[in-house]
């Protein structure tokens, strides 16, 4: 053989790999773009909802994820996010059920959490959050930022079950007092437990709770407010009535603990606070 053709022999081996390789990458950039498309597709839909047309936004994501070559949990739970804030529960909760079925330890912290803050079903967010506690028993778990034990607390208190929320509501306090100090633990804390020792009776014990928030944190006019509640009932009206002005000064100055998009348990309003000096305090 010729060194000439051996020559062309060599060349059209290499073109033919740079050809397979160029084709190869052609697939597989083609395969890329093509699920970037449908996860742009997604991102359009989202924003469609998000500027409230729901039906059509939730039809565009629809589509989208059909034509993912693979689906986790966490978009699942990404479409739901927008639904829960427009109101549309029933869509909502369907794709949060279709996350916990994938992936329950990544997704039962935040249905948890949106199922008692949201929702308001305190009934099914407790076993959720139980679950997702399980997963760490020997750490405490801050499911969107909120330890867990003050989540179950929070059911434990609107499902009437007084003592056992006092009980998770204590074991929060107690944990983060050893490992960093009580000062760290959030001051509303200590005026949710306020409440429920109030129901329960145990008055001087709610005081203590409350002016515990209050040292932690001077310009809580819920633990004023709550505090003044409590006193009425220990037959102090003059106290009452002094720290529902004190309550009443601080939210007209902004003091408020409030959400854009729920109402807190402990939240109160100027009107309240003024219907409760008005009943009590005038004499």
């Amino acid at each position: 053989m010729s060194a000439k053709l051996k020559k062309i022999k060599k060349w059209l081996k290499w073109f033919f790999i740079t050809i397979g390789s160029f084709l190869v990458l052609i697939i597989v950039l083609a395969i890329i773009f093509n699920q970037l498309t449908f996860r742009v597709l997604m991102g359009l839909g989202y924003q469609d909802v998000y500027n409230g047309n729901n039906e059509r936004g939730n039809e565009i994501m629809t589509y989208a994820i059909s034509k993912y070559d693979t689906v986790v949990a966490n978009d699942y739970r990404h479409w739901s996010v927008q639904n829960t804030k427009n109101g549309n529960y029933s869509t909502a909760i369907g794709l949060l059920e279709k996350s916990m079925e994938m992936n329950p330890e990544e997704i039962s912290r935040y249905y948890g959490w949106l199922l008692l803050y949201y929702y308001r079903d305190y009934e099914k967010a407790l076993p959720i959050l139980e679950q997702y506690d399980a997963l760490t028993p020997n750490f405490s778990d801050a499911p969107m930022g909120e330890d867990i034990h003050y989540l179950k607390g929070l059911c434990h208190m609107q499902l009437g079950r007084y003592q056992k929320a006092l009980d998770e509501f204590d074991t929060y306090i107690n944990n983060l007092a050893r490992t960093h100090g009580e000062d760290f633990v959030d001051v509303y804390t200590f005026v949710q437990k306020g409440r429920c020792l109030k129901v329960l009776g145990r008055y001087d014990e709610a005081i203590s709770s409350y002016k515990k928030a209050i040292k932690y944190y001077g310009k809580c006019p819920e633990a004023y407010y709550f505090m003044g509640l409590t006193q009425l009932d220990m037959n102090d009206k003059d106290s009452a009535c002094a720290n529902f002005n004190i309550a009443l000064d601080l939210i007209k100055k902004g003091h408020k603990s409030s959400d854009t998009y729920v109402e807190y348990f402990h939240e109160i309003y100027p009107k309240q606070i003024e219907l409760s000096i008005a009943e009590s305090c005038k004499d």
